[in-house]
Parts: C-alpha cells; sequence; structure tokens
C-alpha cells in the first residue's frame, strides 16, 4: 500500500513556528503511512533544507532566481492529463510538444532539444523535481568551468536519504578514458546532465525505447564531460509513473519492442565501444553483453541468443549474474521476465 502523501506550501523552510512543528511531525511521522513534501516559493536555500532530503521528503521550488530559461514540456503519449495540467499555465516560456504514440524517453528527449532555443539543455523526467537555487547554480558552474566542458554532471538526492552518483564523484573534468573508468566505479549513476545545445548537432539520442547508455558513450567519445559533487535535484523513487516502479500487468508488445532495440543498440554499442569497454569499463561490457543474449531469447531468436552466450562466457566466464540470467532466459523467457520485473520493482523501492 502507496503511503499517503502531503504537500506542504509554505515560504521556505526556514525556522519558525509552523516550520519547526512540520519538522517535528517529519522526523516522527510514520513514512510508510505518510509522506511529506514541501512547496516553498524561493530558491535560496533554507535551515532545514538538508534535513528534510535526508528523511526523504522533496522540495519543489515554484521560483528561480535565474530568469532565462524555457520549459519544454514533452507528453509522450502519457495516461495521465499531463498536457491539461501544462496547457493551463500562462506561461510564454512554456512550450508543450504532445507525441500521438508513446515513443520513450530518448525520442522524448531529442523532441525536447528540437523545439529548445537555449545555449544549454537541462534534460529532466516527470519524477524529478530541480531543487531551490538550481538554475543559478548550474549557471554559475557553467562559466566557471573550462570550454573543452561540453556536459555538466550534478548529483541527485534519491528521496531516501541516498544520493546518486554513488559515491559522489570529486570535482573533475573527464574525457573518454576517464568516463569510462568513472562509472565502472559506480554503484548508481544517475546524474542530472546541464549540456550544449551544439553537441545534439552530432550527437542524438537513440530514436528507440532504450535507455540514453549508448547517448552518454558516444558523447563521451567526442566531448569531455565535467562532474560536478553538488545536488542540484532530486528523484521521486516512488512515484507511480516510473517504468521500474510499476506493479501493472506486463505490456508484451512493448517488451518485444524494447528487446528488439536494445539488439539494436547493444550491438552498436560494442561495435564501437567493445574494445575501450573491456579495458575501462569491464562491469558495463559484462552487462551489455548479457543483456543482448537475453534479448536475443526474449524475441525469440535462439540461434543468434546461444551464439552470443558462447561469446559471453568467451568472453566474461563463468559469473553468477551471467549463468543465471541466460540460463534462465534461454529455457523460459517468460520466468526470465517475471524474476526480472519483480527485481527492477524492489530497488525502485528500495534504491541504495
Amino acid at each position: 500500500m502507496n503511503p499517503l502523501r502531503v504537500l506542504h506550501v509554505l515560504g521556505a523552510m526556514n525556522r519558525g513556528g509552523v516550520e519547526t512543528w512540520l519538522m517535528h511531525v517529519l522526523r516522527h511521522i510514520d513514512r510508510e503511512k505518510f509522506h511529506l513534501d514541501f512547496l516553498v516559493h524561493t530558491d535560496q536555500p533554507a535551515a532545514y533544507d538538508a534535513e528534510l532530503l535526508a528523511l526523504g521528503s522533496r522540495i519543489l521550488c515554484l521560483a528561480q532566481t535565474f530568469q532565462d530559461f524555457e520549459v519544454i514540456v514533452v507528453d509522450d503519449a502519457s495516461r495521465e492529463d499531463s498536457a491539461v495540467v501544462v496547457s493551463s499555465y500562462a506561461d510564454p516560456r512554456l512550450t508543450l510538444v504532445r507525441h500521438e504514440r508513446n515513443r520513450g524517453e530518448c525520442p522524448a528527449r531529442n523532441t525536447g532539444v528540437a523545439h529548445s532555443r537555449g545555449e544549454w539543455i537541462v534534460t529532466t523526467d516527470s519524477d524529478d523535481a530541480l531543487l531551490p537555487g538550481c538554475l543559478s547554480a548550474m549557471r554559475k558552474h557553467i562559466e566557471g568551468a573550462p570550454v573543452s566542458a561540453r556536459r555538466l554532471g550534478f548529483m541527485y538526492s534519491m528521496g531516501n536519504g541516498s544520493t546518486a552518483p554513488h559515491p559522489a564523484p570529486q570535482y573533475a573534468l573527464l574525457d573518454y578514458v576517464g568516463w569510462l573508468r568513472f562509472i565502472n566505479t559506480r554503484d548508481d549513476t544517475n546524474i542530472l546532465w546541464c549540456t550544449s545545445r551544439s553537441t545534439f548537432d552530432s550527437v542524438r539520442f537513440p530514436d528507440s525505447t532504450v535507455t540514453p547508455l549508448e547517448w552518454g558513450f558516444a558523447f563521451a567519445k567526442r566531448f569531455e564531460t565535467l562532474l560536478v559533487p553538488e545536488i542540484l535535484a532530486s528523484i521521486y523513487v516512488d512515484a507511480d509513473n516510473r517504468l521500474t516502479a510499476s506493479r501493472a500487468p506486463r505490456d508484451e508488445e512493448r517488451t518485444l519492442t524494447r528487446a528488439n532495440d536494445y539488439v539494436a543498440s547493444a550491438t552498436r554499442m560494442l561495435q564501437e565501444h567493445g574494445s575501450a569497454l573491456r579495458d575501462y569499463a569491464p562491469r558495463y561490457h559484462e552487462t551489455i553483453l548479457r543483456e543482448l543474449t537475453v534479448s536475443y531469447f526474449t524475441i525469440g531468436r535462439r540461434r543468434e541468443g546461444l551464439r552470443h552466450a558462447a561469446a559471453y562466457l568467451n568472453q566474461c566466464g563463468l559469473t553468477t549474474a551471467g549463468l543465471a540470467s541466460i540460463g534462465l532466459a534461454a529455457v523460459s523467457p517468460k520466468a526470465f521476465l517475471d524474476l526480472r520485473d519483480r527485481r527492477d520493482f524492489r530497488r525502485a523501492m528500495n534504491p541504495s
């Protein structure tokens, strides 16, 4: 059973009568039954902000001191009333673009970029919330960044006291090899990206249902990345519309589409980055090859699945994850998908 969600609207969460009382409630409330979030009217840091985030609450901001921005909302054929809600805001900086059919995260981002005019693009999802002062902080870091840094990566609060990426990065300018080494040592690589618009002329997101992983590798090979160890957004980890947090029955047609798209994406990633991944990010190389193999079994291409299973054993050896995933997918793709759905749901509800 999901907790009852309560949104409190205040000027700021500084020390005061109502604010201090709300903090007392938050510290002692049964968070399995109630979840408190806070909508504030300032983007300036407040006294209780850090503790609020540590206790799993979100701080939603109605104001940003940096005003030179636009918001492109891409409604990817959602089943909610997203378009109605967005259309109710009479703000010329807000643009709504609608997809006639659900196309996935990456095509939605390409659509947003195509309709934007700004020099820098901040990509967010429906379960993200920018923290007070976010845009001002980004502008400060952009102005102080090396010219070669064409994307800046900031940190998330994950809503349960944890942060991402995990472990937290140091302030560092990374080239291709540096980026591969970085992600190979992280358990959670959720990063809030602020990317130069000009880079999308040569590196776009894949036009399919896959995640942005392929874009991340392609970007790192062509441009440098600046990591900034500052939390500027939160992820609403128990949002009902998160793919991994949904308990709805699996859409078999969409599952097959995603598996086919992953086969194409993984094949490109291994062709373009396979050697570098083996040398500098072996964890990712193993995962991509394993997921490629089980995807072949998922779409019923057993011959290719068996061939890639042999390649996996030759390149990665007898790993527990590989034997369990590939073995089960080879015997029963449905049982494998059911097990993975349950695993993904548990991870979404209890990120670490």
